[in-house]
């Protein structure tokens, strides 16, 4: 091992041990067969006619995760998060690289806001920003910026959303 000051304390910097190594690939393992499993749903966006499918974000650590350290997503996917009762839903982009827009939906599943959010470079979670919704919501939808544009969502449409599969 070996020591470097950070700061006038000494920290000890040394190779991870194979026990380590072992729980960083079953832990990547884990998350990459949870993405791919995971349950999909149809959204569809009622005024252009647009379905999009949808990972259903339900537990509060599958919340807590979301789209975290994943490098693309296909231009009709995305992922919901639905959440227990109405109120102002704050989002982050920590560790999260693809640019995203998060859609907001009041309980009758209309479109109350909608803000890009941009990928939070670094490892220090005191530097991303929050997005908050701008007026109380149930549900959110992340999809890759540009999808709004290109398919023409606007404030005040409707989304439904079907059955897993």
């Amino acid at each position: 091992m070996r020591q470097r000051d950070r700061g006038g304390s000494r920290i000890k910097v040394g190779r991870p041990s194979i026990a380590a190594a072992a729980a960083f690939l079953f832990f990547s393992a884990a998350l990459s067969a949870a993405q791919t499993t995971a349950v999909k749903r149809g959204i569809t966006f009622m005024s252009s006619g647009v379905s999009i499918a949808v990972e259903k974000a339900e537990t509060p650590e599958e919340r807590s995760r979301g789209l975290m350290y994943r490098t693309s997503m296909g231009e009709l996917e995305g992922m919901i998060f639905s959440f227990e009762k109405s109120g102002r839903q704050t989002f982050w982009m920590y560790h999260t690289r693809i640019p995203l827009t998060v859609i907001f939906l009041d309980d009758a599943l209309k479109i109350v806001d909608m803000q890009n959010m941009a990928p939070c470079p670094g490892e220090d979670p005191g530097a991303c920003p929050v997005y908050t919704s701008r007026v109380n919501a149930r549900h959110a939808i992340e999809v890759n910026q540009g999808f709004v544009d290109k398919y023409r969502v606007k404030f005040g449409d409707y989304v439904a959303i079907g059955k897993g599969r």
